[in-house]
């Protein structure tokens, strides 16, 4: 089963609540010959404002776990540039935390980067974390727990350099459903929601930046090759 919180987006229960106040409206109007009907002043007021107090307190919890994470982790607000939302300097190296909403239809998912220094070569791998059968598709690199756990699509030449112990090592802690992006400007992992524990944050800026040291030590290789 995927993770929930794929499903429990502040958008996609609120929608879910007005759904619900909509139904609750139509009842009460199918039983207007009982009640005086949904457009009956009191009844009107008192579901309207159950509906917009509904909304009032998804959207405080939602800021509540937001909190909860920042303050349980190494990221703070970002107020240098205002590009992203959050910020973490870790060994001299950004990470940021970015939100955004793909389409009209989407929760809001968080994007963590950090760019990668000295590289010029053009590639693109990603790595895409499905909890579970991972094995169906992309590049298998024989390591069972990471092919079960992981979708890996790029060449295969890359992915093998890229993918050394440590870092398939550091892979494994990974459990947050998302996507790896790599190329040779940064790694981005794009989440399909917002609501993470502070430990689940840093172990993605740890790796982030673990697979930024290795792909700038690769290219370093080639230059003084």
């Amino acid at each position: 089963m995927g993770d929930r919180r794929r499903y429990t987006g502040t958008q996609m229960l609120q929608a879910m609540w007005t759904v619900f106040a909509l139904a609750v409206g139509a009842i009460i109007q199918f039983l207007q010959p009982i009640v005086g009907g949904m457009f009956q002043p009191v009844v009107f007021l008192t579901v309207s404002g159950l509906w917009i107090a509904g909304l009032v307190v998804i959207a405080l919890y939602d800021r509540y776990q937001w909190n909860q994470m920042v303050s349980g982790s190494s990221f703070q607000p970002d107020t240098s540039t205002r590009l992203a939302d959050l910020e973490s300097l870790k060994g001299g190296r950004s990470v940021v935390a970015v939100t955004s909403i793909p389409d009209m239809l989407s929760q809001t998912h968080l994007e963590l980067r950090t760019p990668i220094e000295g590289v010029s070569a053009s590639f693109t791998i990603q790595l895409s974390c499905v909890e579970d059968g991972g094995t169906e598709a992309g590049l298998q690199t024989g390591n069972d727990h990471l092919d079960n756990s992981f979708v890996i699509r790029g060449t295969r030449e890359n992915v093998s350099q890229l993918l050394t112990p440590e870092i398939q090592s550091q892979l494994m802690a990974v459990e947050t459903p998302g996507t790896f992006t790599i190329t040779g400007d940064g790694v981005e992992y794009e989440i399909p929601f917002t609501r993470l524990s502070p430990s689940e944050l840093e172990t993605i800026a740890d790796v982030s930046l673990a697979i930024a040291h290795r792909i700038e030590s690769l290219a370093g290789q080639k230059q003084t090759a």
